[in-house]
């Protein structure tokens, strides 16, 4: 695989003022995943989002990088808690008519 579109993990702690671990951890949990090329670490830009998302989740709000899995979970059942009120709303107005 070509590493030119990917994203370095050393490049995004730096940027990001954050630990490897953190990186490493998130992985481990399987939040994340990442790609070693050559023994340099990388993350693919389709995960650049979701890195940021834990990162700000983390320093932001203080959430351990251990308890990172539920707060993912959680905010998963959100969403999709609310994709059903949208669409049982539709639903809803459909018959109204």
């Amino acid at each position: 695989m070509q590493s030119n579109h990917l994203i370095s993990v050393s490049d995004f702690c730096v940027y990001h003022r954050i630990e490897f671990s953190f990186v490493e951890l998130l992985e481990q949990q399987g939040l994340v995943e990442t790609i070693t090329v050559e023994r340099t670490v990388y993350i693919e830009p389709d995960q650049l989002g979701r890195l940021e998302k834990f990162v700000r989740l983390h320093q932001d709000l203080a959430i351990h990088p251990e308890d990172l899995d539920v707060v993912n979970d959680l905010l998963e059942r959100v969403e999709d808690l609310q994709s059903q009120i949208v669409q049982l709303q539709n639903r809803l107005l459909f018959y109204e008519r």
